[in-house]
C-alpha cells in the first residue's frame, strides 16, 4: 500500500487502479476495499445533471435521501437505516461542522468540481470518532499535483425558475519534462430556484479550494478550504402553507496539513477550523420562533501507518476536537430568551494491526479510546476479515462498535434528573462480497448483509425539553450494487436495498409521538431500488434513463397524531447530451417523467412535478 503512494507522487506513467481513501484514511485500491465502500464519481453524476449531494448519493447501495417537502428544512440522510445525526460528513478527510443537532443540511453542498464522494457504510468510529454510527461520507477534491491543467464551466436553466452557474479549474507547474511541485484546484457554484410550492425558493452557493506544495520527494503540504451559503424559504404543509418561514445556512472551513511518504512509512497531520451558522424563522400555532445558532469547530488530527514486513502493517493516530456552540439570538413569541453557549472537547487515540495471514486471508484489529469533557469516555473496537475466494472475488466480514456524542441542542435545557447523558452506541456486524475483474466487460458488483444494534438513543422530555437516554432500536438488511459496461457504448448501473427497522423499546419522543416496541422507524423505505443506463452513439450523442422505486415507507402525521403509510412511488428521470465540439456540450435533463406525486413525508407537499432543464458546458 505504501509503495502506491510513492508511485502517485512520482506521477508514474503506469496505469494505476481505481483508488479510495475513506476506509483506512490511506490510499488503497478500490478492488481490495470492503463491499461496504462505494465511490461516486462526480464527473459521471454531473453529466447526468445531478448537482447536489442528496442527488449524487441517491443510487448508492444502503443510502436513502429524503428531500425536504414541507415542514422542516433539512434533507434526511439515512445510511443503513440510521439517523442523519449518526453519520459523519468530511471534506478530504476533515470533518465539516455538523450543526446544532449533529445533522448536516446536505442540499446546501453543491458537488460541481469535486472529484468523488467516497461512502463508507457501517460503524466507523475507530477511525473517525463521534457521529460515525451509520457511516462516513468523504467528499474528495481533485488532486492538483496529479492532474493536467484544465478548466470547466456550466450554465443551467429550466423549470420553476431554476438557474445556476458553476466553474472549476485545476492548474499546476508541471510540464512534459518535469512533474508538478505546486498545484491548485478551485470550484464555485451558485444557483437559484423559485420552487414549485408557495414560499419555496432556494439560493445556494459553494466554493471549494485545494492547494498542494511538494516540498521534497517525501513531503507534501496542502491547504483545504470551503465556503457555502444557502437561503431557503420554507413552504410548510399543503394543508397549512407558510409564507414567511425561512432557514439560512452558512459555513466555511480552512485546513492546512502535511503528508510524509517514506519507503515503508506514511505520516499525516492537519488542523482544521470550521464555522457554521443557522438562522431560522417559523410561525407556529403557539407563536413565532426566530433562532440563530452558531458553531465553531477545531480539529487536530495526526496518524502514521507503517509496513513492518510483507505480512504486517500497523498504525497509530490521535485526534483532538473542540466545538463551541452559541445561541446568539433566540426569540420566542417575540420575547427574548437568555443566550446559551457551551464548549465540548474530546481527545481520541486509536491503533490498528493489519496482518496478511496467508496469500488469501487478511485480518485487521483496531481499537480506539475517546475521552470527553462532558460525558463518560468511550472505547470502540473493530475486527475485520477478508478472504480472496478468486482473483476477482473477495469475501469480507466485520464486527465493529461506534458512537454518537450528544448534540448541543440536546444539552440546551439540561438532562432529566441532572443525570449525565451517555453517547449513543451501535454494535454492527456485516458480511459481504466484492467482485472486480480488471479489463473485463463483466460488471463490478457488491453484496452485503448487515445489522446495526443501537442503544442509548437520545431524545427529550416533551414537557421540559430535558434530554435523556431513551431508547433502543435495530436496523438490518441486504444491499446490492452493480455497475459496468457490457460494451464500450453502454454503461449500466443499479442498486437495491432491503431494509428492516424496529424500535426495541417503548418511548415518547420530544415531539410527543408515542413509539411502541416492535414498530418500524419512520421515513426509511423497506425497499429502495435504483436502475439505469447510459448509451452513446456517433461519438457526439449520449442518452440515459434511471428509475427509483420506493416501497414500504411509514411516517407520522402530527396533525392527527397517527402513523401513516406513504404510497409506493417510482421516479423516472432521463438526460441527453450532445457534444458540439471537443470544448462545448449541450444537455437536456427531464425529471419525474411520469409525474409521480407520492410525497416524501406525511406532512408537506407532493413530490416535485415533471420538470426540464438545459445545460451548456464549456471546457478549456
Amino acid at each position: 500500500m505504501l509503495a502506491l503512494f510513492a508511485v502517485v507522487l512520482a506521477q508514474s506513467a503506469v496505469l494505476l487502479p481505481e483508488t479510495i481513501v475513506v476506509e483506512s484514511r490511506n490510499e488503497q485500491a478500490l478492488a481490495d476495499a470492503s463491499p461496504s465502500i462505494s465511490k461516486v464519481k462526480i464527473g459521471t453524476t454531473t453529466a447526468e445533471g445531478l448537482g447536489t449531494l442528496g442527488g449524487v448519493l441517491q443510487s448508492t447501495p444502503g443510502i436513502y435521501t429524503a428531500p425536504t417537502s414541507g415542514e422542516g428544512s433539512q434533507t434526511s440522510l439515512f445510511i443503513r437505516g440510521t439517523n442523519s445525526s449518526q453519520s459523519a460528513l468530511l471534506l478530504d478527510g476533515r470533518k465539516l461542522p455538523q450543526g446544532f443537532l449533529n445533522t448536516y443540511e446536505i442540499e446546501r453542498y453543491r458537488t460541481f468540481g469535486l472529484s468523488s464522494a467516497e461512502v463508507l457504510r457501517g460503524a466507523s468510529s475507530v477511525l473517525y470518532g463521534a457521529n460515525a454510527i451509520g457511516g462516513v461520507i468523504d467528499l474528495r477534491l481533485a488532486n492538483p499535483l496529479c492532474e493536467t491543467s484544465q478548466g470547466e464551466y456550466a450554465l443551467t436553466g429550466g423549470s420553476y425558475g431554476r438557474g445556476s452557474f458553476a466553474f472549476h479549474t485545476v492548474n499546476n507547474n508541471g510540464n512534459e519534462t518535469k512533474p508538478a511541485t505546486q498545484g491548485n484546484a478551485f470550484s464555485f457554484t451558485s444557483s437559484h430556484e423559485d420552487g414549485w410550492r408557495p414560499n419555496s425558493s432556494l439560493d445556494a452557493s459553494t466554493a471549494l479550494l485545494k492547494s498542494e506544495w511538494q516540498i521534497s520527494p517525501s513531503l507534501t503540504v496542502n491547504l483545504i478550504g470551503s465556503a457555502d451559503n444557502s437561503e431557503a424559504r420554507l413552504p410548510g404543509a399543503e394543508t397549512n402553507p407558510k409564507y414567511n418561514d425561512f432557514q439560512n445556512n452558512q459555513g466555511w472551513l480552512i485546513s492546512p496539513g502535511l503528508t510524509y511518504y517514506g519507503d515503508n512509512l506514511r505520516a499525516t497531520a492537519f488542523w482544521s477550523h470550521a464555522f457554521s451558522e443557522l438562522e431560522s424563522y417559523n410561525e407556529f400555532s403557539f407563536g413565532n420562533v426566530h433562532q440563530n445558532y452558531q458553531l465553531r469547530h477545531d480539529e487536530i488530527t495526526a496518524f502514521i501507518d507503517q509496513r513492518l514486513n510483507q505480512e504486517l502493517n500497523w498504525g497509530l493516530g490521535t485526534s483532538y476536537e473542540c466545538s463551541h456552540y452559541q445561541i446568539k439570538v433566540l426569540n420566542l413569541d417575540t420575547a427574548s430568551s437568555s443566550p446559551w453557549d457551551g464548549t465540548h472537547e474530546s481527545l481520541g487515540v486509536w491503533t490498528y494491526a493489519d496482518w496478511k495471514v496467508t496469500a488469501y486471508d487478511r485480518v485487521k484489529f483496531a481499537i480506539r479510546r475517546d475521552e470527553f469533557t462532558d460525558f463518560k469516555g468511550k472505547t470502540t473496537e473493530e475486527v475485520t476479515y477478508a478472504r480472496k475466494l478468486k482473483s476477482e472475488l473477495t469475501l469480507h466480514a466485520k464486527l465493529a462498535t461506534a458512537y454518537r456524542t450528544p448534540a448541543a441542542g440536546e444539552l440546551l435545557y439540561g438532562t432529566v434528573g441532572g443525570l449525565p447523558l451517555r453517547p449513543e452506541s451501535n454494535t454492527a456486524i456485516e458480511i459481504g462480497l466484492r467482485y472486480h475483474e480488471a479489463k473485463s466487460p463483466t460488471p463490478d458488483w457488491t453484496l452485503v448483509a448487515f445489522q446495526n444494534q443501537l442503544k442509548d438513543l437520545i431524545d427529550v422530555d416533551p414537557s421540559t425539553w430535558e434530554a435523556y437516554n431513551i431508547a433502543k432500536a435495530r436496523t438490518r438488511g441486504i444491499e446490492f450494487g452493480i455497475e459496468g459496461r457490457p460494451v464500450n457504448s453502454l454503461r449500466c448501473f443499479g442498486s437495491i436495498t432491503y431494509l428492516e427497522t424496529e424500535a426495541l423499546s417503548t418511548y415518547t419522543t420530544g415531539s410527543g409521538m408515542k413509539v411502541e416496541a416492535g414498530q418500524s422507524l419512520l421515513a426509511r423505505p423497506r425497499l429502495n431500488l435504483n436502475v439505469g443506463f447510459e448509451m452513446t452513439w456517433e461519438k457526439n450523442w449520449a442518452w440515459g434513463v434511471s428509475a427509483n422505486l420506493l416501497q414500504g415507507r411509514v411516517d407520522y402525521d402530527y396533525n392527527s397524531s397517527v402513523r401513516v403509510d406513504l404510497p409506493d412511488a417510482t421516479f423516472i428521470r432521463s438526460w441527453i447530451r450532445y457534444q458540439l465540439s471537443p470544448s462545448y456540450e449541450l444537455a437536456l435533463r427531464l425529471e419525474n417523467l411520469t409525474g409521480e406525486s407520492a410525497p416524501p413525508k406525511a406532512l408537506g407537499y407532493s413530490a416535485q412535478p415533471r420538470s426540464a432543464y438545459f445545460t451548456f458546458t464549456g471546457r478549456f
